[in-house]
């Protein structure tokens, strides 16, 4: 009854906080080749993949959620394993296991990756690893290699790193095999036990046969075709993304491991230090099993540091490929304690007591915490964002797209739910694979797609982006940026339109909509966004939420632009109507960029802009605050003095002007405003010489 009540208990506090729709990660995809039985990215997953198809063909709401839902019965089915093998195998208490093991579910990043469909893969590997610590408790070695094997066909670069410490807990029942078995009993001969145990692991991996399978019948989400040995092999060995990894140095190396400690001490409100003495204890007691719990963890931490070469901006990534790994936080905690209590004496009771006590204040804690700030049950940020960046394009238009943020949603939204297949969406990134050309022509089989025999890798994007719009000149063009900074679309300039721009090339006379702009922000869906009691993640933050400030920043742009080519078209005889032009279009930009400022108030160059649109309308005062609030969040942001500088010349201000054109010379030495300024300053008598 206690196991059915964690599972339950733990299924139902995934359940409230389940996404509705899928997270800014690579859940579409991984919802896309759930439904349609279709191959993710490499190596293709092809364990969760069948997992999630089954979980898809039930009936129980949108597909997205089935597909989520999957990965909350894999957090519960952890908490009910690890109950289970605290309780028979280490020898807790009903309730002190009970509490240890519903602190997965409470983990910061377990209880995430038990909300959204992609990082059920994390979840999966870690129930695998579970299940063969739990079999080689009992020493039983095939269930062991059969697991391990279904763990490569989920996640192999994760057992690969949990391997040798896999091993060193095998390598006891390999000893102990008996020379010469009873032949009254079912032993298989020591001799053939390897060959056996080769079996029941290719068992496992065997799954990888539905890669090829599917390819061949060319699902819509088909990465790698792997429907030949070639190309099965190379998506298999992930051959695509080794270029960059293992490659960092060990700057990176130091960088990643600090992410993985931090994430680690944090993951269960600091256990992490308290399953190190845990590892201790045990080394008194089981030796070889400290040793293989602390070698497992070292795998998968020293494999993540060294081998990966991650940006700063990307480490984010580290957090679900740690995940298995937390398992022996717990383990180590709840066995460690386990010994203590074996071994100590009369104050065992009242010990047990405190510490049960202290897990029960911990998970209250913890469900709080994850409850108030990382809960999905509101989550449609990724949902909206792709419906709103769809919502200007035109029929028969091109959307090029770039990132996995809008490349993803845009494959589910069309190949899954079957909403906006008028429009041909052009992942930018994932043009040189050949079967995102093939599948491109598929949909739309009126557009003319490049052929190439080049390697991955070797066809350049910007080619292949121009060729595409040369040869099917009859379709409008929109981008899901707000600039252009490469040369993949030479000649062209953007129309900011909602949260996507309109492609038109430089010379066309085609004038900007600005009614169309306003109705389109005006049917944005923005669910929940900003609003309090509604967790935002900062990955959210800085990919999704915050690019609606910047496109809106950008028609801010458009208007101040306006208004200084009306100024500038100003004389001696202008009319009334002409100066309230400028007005006007000074006005609109004010309104924008005040838009994006309140929306992301602690962006640097949002409250610089918001500055120069008080300047315009003659409100220094404000202006100086807006540029004093850009300084604050980027103190090298010497274009902010600058025109700080010229706000407090105006307003008489000589003493704090000097000093905001002194700033602007120690960030930009020989800036000619600045020293102009200083001249003036000094030549009526303010500045000091």
């Amino acid at each position: 009854m206690t196991a059915w009540a964690v599972f339950l208990s733990a299924f139902l506090w995934a359940l409230l906080g389940l996404n509705p729709t899928f997270y800014l990660d690579d859940s579409p995809e991984t919802v896309t080749a759930c439904v349609t039985l279709g191959i993710p990215h490499p190596p293709g997953y092809p364990l969760h993949t069948l997992l999630g198809h089954l979980m898809a063909l039930l009936p129980l709401g949108a597909l997205g959620f089935r597909v989520n839902l999957s990965s909350a019965l894999l957090g519960a089915a952890i908490c009910l394993l690890l109950f289970l093998f605290l309780k028979a195998k280490v020898g807790l208490s009903g309730p002190t296991a009970a509490l240890f093991s519903f602190l997965w579910i409470l983990g910061k990043t377990a209880y995430p990756a038990a909300l959204s469909a992609k990082t059920g893969v994390y979840e999966l590997t870690g129930l695998l690893l579970l299940a063969i610590l739990w079999c080689l408790r009992e020493g039983k070695l095939f269930p062991v290699a059969f697991l391990l094997g279904l763990g490569f066909a989920n996640h192999w670069m994760t057992m690969l790193a949990l391997l040798p410490g896999i091993a060193l807990l095998a390598l006891p029942l390999f000893r102990e095999l008996p020379v010469r078995p009873d032949p009254q009993e079912e032993v298989p001969h020591p001799a053939s036990r390897p060959i056996l145990l080769l079996g029941m692991f290719l068992l496992g991996v065997s799954l990888y046969v539905l890669l090829p399978i599917r390819a061949l019948a060319d699902p819509h989400l088909n990465w790698g075709d792997p429907s030949s040995w070639r190309h099965f092999t190379s998506d298999f060995l992930r051959s695509q993304y080794l270029g960059p990894e293992a490659a960092g140095g060990v700057s990176a190396w130091v960088r990643q491991l600090v992410v993985i400690l931090h994430d680690s001490f944090w993951e269960f409100g600091g256990l992490l230090l308290i399953s190190f003495w845990g590892i201790w204890e045990m080394a008194k007691v089981e030796k070889p099993w400290a040793q293989g719990l602390a070698l497992l963890w070292l795998g998968v931490a020293g494999a993540l540091a060294v081998y990966l070469n991650l940006s700063e901006d990307r480490l984010y990534l580290i957090a679900d490929y740690v995940l298995p790994a937390h398992l022996f936080i717990l383990l180590g905690c709840a066995w460690g304690w386990s010994i203590r209590l074996r071994t100590g004496g009369n104050a065992r009771p009242l010990w047990g007591k405190m510490v049960l006590g202290l897990l029960a204040l911990l998970v209250v804690w913890l469900g709080v915490l994850r409850f108030t700030q990382a809960r999905q049950s509101d989550y449609t940020y990724s949902y909206d964002f792709i419906l709103n960046s769809l919502k200007p394009v035109p029929r028969n238009a091109f959307y090029f797209c770039k990132g996995d943020s809008l490349v993803f949603p845009s494959w589910y939204l069309q190949w899954v739910e079957g909403k906006r297949k008028d429009i041909a969406v052009v992942g930018m990134d994932g043009l040189p694979m050949d079967w995102i050309r093939r599948e491109l022509y598929r949909d739309h089989p009126d557009l003319k797609v490049p052929r190439t025999a080049q390697s991955l890798g070797a066809e350049s994007v910007p080619t292949l982006c121009q060729w595409i719009l040369q040869k099917n000149p009859g379709h409008d063009l929109y981008v899901s940026f707000n600039k252009i900074e490469d040369n993949s679309l030479p000649g062209v300039r953007i129309q900011a339109y909602g949260v996507t721009g309109k492609g038109v090339t430089f010379g066309s006379k085609e004038p900007f909509d600005e009614v169309k702009a306003d109705r389109v922000w005006d049917g944005l869906r923005l669910r929940h966004l900003g609003e309090p009691g509604f967790p935002l993640d900062g990955r959210t933050h800085d990919l999704t939420y915050r690019d609606y400030a910047v496109f809106r920043n950008t028609l801010g742009l458009y208007y101040e632009d306006k208004g200084d080519a009306a100024k500038a078209a100003l004389t001696a005889h202008a009319k009334v109507a002409d100066v309230e032009a400028a007005r006007a279009a000074y006005g609109r930009s004010w309104d924008q960029y005040h838009w994006a400022q309140n929306w992301v108030p602690e962006d640097p160059q949002f409250n610089f802009n918001l500055g120069n649109a008080y300047y315009h309308q003659g409100d220094l005062k404000d202006a100086l605050l807006s540029y004093d609030r850009a300084i604050t969040y980027d103190p090298q942001y010497a274009a902010a003095y600058g025109n700080a500088a010229i706000a407090t010349l105006e307003l008489g201000q000589y003493p704090k002007a000097t000093d905001y054109f002194q700033k602007v010379l120690d960030l930009k030495p020989g800036d000619a405003q600045a020293q102009k300024g200083l001249e003036y300053l000094e030549k009526i008598g303010q500045a000091p010489r």
